[in-house]
């Protein structure tokens, strides 16, 4: 008998393109599925349109935040309300290929998370282009992979349970995808599966779009983008399980925070070290990557 997997989807005022998306979901041809979907007191017409849905199909349930909470925690009231061995997390505004979770499934083996590439589409659903187009995407082996930033996308994710105690609570000053992968990867690591198989829809009311180095900025001055740096430093070493990831995420997270010239000594050693596994999601040749390092003797990014 196939586990059980949940598909977890945050709504807010999503009434556009909510129907496609739902039908796509209920569409997928893994055998045993749940779906909870949890509406975060949208104005619209979505979460008349998620009972509707509810009516029809019993594998539905669905929460209604009584006041609105922000993509993170009706994300984490998802998960945690998921029964699935595994845990699927949707957009409301895509279309998700009908074989998406099965082929998941099937390829997820030993790791903690698995994703996907994805199909980049207009607001129309009109195909422009792959995400990987834009992105490099690999395997993130361990913790290490975590420590600069990632291109695993939420949307494009298939992870186990054993993951969740780690990941959650969300913290505030990172994305739900990002400390996800991190805990997949400091367990049994995050594989990459090069099929595209989201339609990723592009429109100007996108949370976050293909492009990421156009993501919004949690910051308004170098200070406070290296203060928001170490922050996140900080909670990797925290939530690391024990080993030897964990005792050089709190060294790095320490050299980090200080400007004194043999921390900075000390961090560039540390990530020419591991500049491989650092720095993967950025897709450099070896020599790249390595020469990237001495950047951290002057700034900490």
């Amino acid at each position: 008998m196939s586990p059980l997997i949940s598909i977890v989807m945050a709504t807010y005022n999503g009434e556009k393109y909510l129907r496609d998306q739902v039908d796509s979901l209920l569409a997928q041809s893994y055998p045993s599925l749940e779906f909870v979907f949890v509406d975060d007191a949208s104005s619209d017409a979505s979460l008349a349109i998620l009972q509707e849905y509810a009516l029809r199909d019993s594998r539905i349930r669905f929460i209604s935040n009584p006041v609105n909470q922000g993509l993170l925690a009706t994300f984490e009231t998802g998960i945690r309300a998921a029964k699935g061995e595994m845990i699927a997390l949707s957009d409301q505004d895509d279309v998700w290929m009908p074989e998406k979770i099965s082929l998941l499934a099937g390829a997820i083996d030993s790791h903690s998370l698995i994703y996907a590439d994805s199909a980049l589409t207009n607001a129309a659903g009109t195909i422009t282009g792959k995400f990987s187009d834009r992105n490099h995407l690999c395997d993130y082996p361990t913790a290490l992979h975590y420590v600069f930033g990632t291109k695993a996308m939420g949307h494009a994710m298939l992870f186990k349970r054993e993951i969740i105690d780690i990941a959650l609570p969300f913290p505030d000053y990172v994305g739900h995808d990002y400390i996800l992968g991190f805990a997949a990867a400091a367990l049994k690591g995050v594989s990459y599966f090069p099929a595209t198989l989201v339609n990723y829809r592009q429109h100007s009311s996108n949370t976050m779009g293909a492009d990421l180095s156009k993501g919004k900025k949690n910051y308004n001055t170098r200070e406070e983008r290296n203060a928001r740096i170490v922050k996140r430093l900080n909670l990797l070493a925290e939530r690391c399980p024990t080993g030897k990831d964990r005792e050089i995420l709190q060294d790095l997270a320490q050299d980090f925070a200080s400007s004194g010239i043999a921390a900075r000594i000390r961090r560039f050693l540390t990530v020419a070290k591991h500049h491989r596994a650092m720095l993967a999601y950025k897709g450099k040749s070896t020599l790249g990557s390595f020469f990237y390092s001495f950047k951290l003797l002057f700034s900490i990014f």
